[in-house]
């Protein structure tokens, strides 16, 4: 009599265990809210990562550029460069660039927009050339 006491005690240990753990498990998925916001597709957008890039690449150009004739030479190869590379991407790449003189010191102004059929990004920076 007494090990079956024990053994009718130790299944309803044992049941009230799974009891609980369903419970709980359920109350969570209750809880749990029914729509997450979704950030994935911004993280799968290319095109920041793309203007970012040709950005920083402007700016390099400019820095090394040792002369006047180096400089526009450089600048409209990369302009040329960057554009083919957003087309080859399916985007549409406007960069312009201007610099008043020849002078170390001046100014290289950049107006760029990057376009794409999720996203348009845009931005004006100078850089000074050394």
């Amino acid at each position: 009599m007494h090990s079956l006491l024990k053994s009718r005690k130790a299944q309803f240990y044992i049941l009230s265990a799974v009891a609980i753990i369903s419970v709980l498990y359920f109350l969570s998925r209750w809880l749990e809210p029914t729509s997450m916001v979704d950030t994935s597709s911004v993280a799968l957008l290319d095109e920041p990562f793309v203007f970012n890039n040709i950005k920083e690449k402007a700016m390099e150009v400019v820095k090394v550029s040792k002369d006047c004739e180096e400089l526009q030479f450089n600048l409209e190869e990369y302009k040329q460069f960057a554009e083919n590379y957003a087309l080859e991407k399916s985007y549409l790449l406007e960069l312009f660039y201007t610099y008043p003189s020849c002078i170390p010191g001046t100014d290289v102004n950049f107006k760029m927009k990057l376009i794409s059929t999720r996203a348009t990004i845009a931005s004006n920076f100078s850089v000074t050339w050394p």
